[in-house]
């Protein structure tokens, strides 16, 4: 029999917003490619939530079923409690396996010296998609650490120096043939549903980390999104949670979304949540928003000054963006989202941000503290931006055009801000309602 343990730790919400339950769901995806997958042996694959679980009762629970290989899940926030995690496993279980993926595993983030050491545990990292790697490991004769080191994509540790060696390109799975955990009944009932139609970006902005963009052909076929959407009705799901970096910046993507909606009418019967390029949005992009249960649109502003978002290699014509958003405001609620903390903007650039963004026809406007995240900022700021930041959770701390004084007044600013105003706030985030 070989035991197959997938670990994550969902985070507790941020601030006084209800949202609807929203489970994880990377993890599960993997979750449904393992089960699904036949094998020449006996597999048992079982699912672990430390955020569910706790620490202890979490770390328990898997000694008890004795992996041989885990797979850890991590985002911002659990990159230090998961590596704590391995750590303790490693103690008790000294044969098992670790492999991590996810947004936050990450090569340079492993080597940064604020987890460099933690990060010995890692035996091998996945930069991309899990789902046809998980299944190959768990298929192949033998597991051992030379399985590893041959998986192609993979990258494991060097011996000697230190670095990371990977055999071949990554194995990837056709999006079209990837397991559904909705589909196989792996999601709760009554929680948010999430759906994709492709996968990462077009965009390459320095403070993102949405991931490599598979070519623009590759996405989700219309037979799929229709089977979600009637998995999603089934599990009464209240909302639905487009994980597309933009409803419009995969057209084929997006025909699809629109095709199998016209077929089932879901999207109609839940609440909508999506992101959007407003200076992208076409006649048919407007059209599908008005026939759909629209709760919420993202827009990501991040500053208005074209010199930080040149430097952050952010595309955006501030000239189309008011018109763009007075037309989008007619048949959804938008959401301008803007980052405080950004290298080469300042306080003063961000207040003109914050002004102008709370001038538009929006719902609300958010602020984001800026985070140091791998494959982003982490990785791509330049020398001279002196980058500082927290290594519990990435927060920046400070660089070169905000001192960690202007940050914390700026914090303290905003959160009076808001309570003047009626709005809502967490610890790494400020909402103004219109």
């Amino acid at each position: 029999m070989r035991r197959l343990a997938l670990v994550c730790s969902s985070p507790p919400f941020d601030g006084s917003e209800m949202p609807l339950p929203m489970p994880s769901y990377g993890i599960h995806r993997v979750h449904a490619a393992a089960r699904g997958a036949s094998y020449p042996h006996d597999v048992d694959v079982r699912f672990f939530d430390l955020g569910e679980l706790g620490p202890v009762a979490g770390l328990q629970a898997i000694l008890d079923f004795a992996p041989d290989l885990v797979g850890f899940s991590v985002y911002v926030w659990s990159m230090s409690i998961l590596l704590d995690l391995a750590r303790d496993i490693r103690a008790t279980l000294p044969a098992a396996l670790f492999l991590f993926g996810g947004p936050s595993a990450r090569r340079d983030a492993f080597d940064h010296f604020h987890y460099r050491q933690a990060a010995r545990v890692v035996d091998a990292v996945c930069e991309g998609d899990g789902e046809a790697i998980i299944v190959h490991l768990m298929a192949a004769p033998v597991l051992n650490q030379t399985t590893l080191a041959t998986t192609p994509g993979l990258w494991t540790r060097k011996n000697g120096d230190g670095g990371w060696s990977a055999s071949g390109e990554l194995l990837t799975m056709s999006l079209s043939a990837t397991p559904s955990p909705y589909q196989q009944g792996l999601m709760p009932a009554g929680a948010v549903a999430y759906l994709e139609t492709y996968r990462g970006c077009p965009l390459s902005c320095n403070f993102c980390a949405w991931g490599v963009s598979r070519p623009a052909r590759e996405v989700f076929p219309t037979d799929y999104i229709e089977a979600e959407l009637k998995a999603f009705r089934t599990l009464r799901a209240p909302a639905v949670f487009l994980l597309d970096a933009g409803l419009n910046l995969n057209a084929k993507g997006f025909r699809n979304l629109a095709e199998a909606h016209a077929r089932d009418g879901f999207l109609s019967e839940a609440l909508f949540w999506a992101e959007i390029y407003p200076t992208l949005a076409k006649p048919e992009h407007i059209e599908f928003l008005a026939s759909v249960g629209t709760a919420y649109l993202g827009v990501g502003l991040q500053s208005i000054d074209e010199r930080v978002l040149k430097a952050h290699n952010r595309p955006f014509d501030m000239r189309r963006l008011a018109p763009a958003v007075e037309e989008l405001s007619r048949v959804a609620g938008l959401e301008m989202q803007i980052i405080m903390g950004l290298p080469e903007d300042t306080p003063e650039g961000f207040r003109k941000t914050l002004d102008y963004a709370l001038s538009l026809p929006v719902y609300s406007v958010r602020v984001y503290h800026c985070l140091v995240l791998p494959d982003a900022l982490l990785s791509r700021s330049l020398p001279h931006w002196n980058v500082s930041f927290d290594p519990r959770n990435m927060a920046m701390l400070s660089n070169h055009s905000w001192s960690a004084q202007d940050l914390i007044a700026m914090r303290g600013e905003l959160n009076n801000r808001v309570a003047k105003e009626g709005g809502s706030a967490g610890e790494f985030w400020w909402s103004f309602r219109k």
